[in-house]
């Protein structure tokens, strides 16, 4: 995985455990999202505690797209700078 997936695409990802899970999204860029799907609410939270993106989201993966007021972005390389925001874009409309 090189680059951030748009689209209907989830990729998966098979670890031998919660030390390697965390250490493979620690080595990388900062994601957009970490999905983490458990029954166990301690691997949730180790997760959440352990790893930095721009949300993150457990057990499922249509609810974060369906709450239309969190904002959209990322840290690190996942963040867009570039993209003004929203209220920008409609002042200069409006002028």
């Amino acid at each position: 995985m090189q680059q951030d997936i748009f689209g209907p695409v989830l990729p998966l990802l098979t670890v031998n455990n919660m030390d390697e899970a965390i250490s493979f999204i620690n080595k990388q860029d900062k994601p957009l999202c970490v999905y983490a799907y458990s029954s166990n609410s301690k691997v949730i939270s180790r997760l959440m505690s352990e790893t930095s993106s721009g949300s993150f989201c457990s057990n499922d993966s249509i609810l974060q797209s369906l709450m239309v007021a969190l904002p959209f972005g990322g840290v690190g390389e996942s963040f867009l700078p570039q993209q003004p925001p929203l209220f920008s874009h409609n002042q200069k409309t409006q002028d």
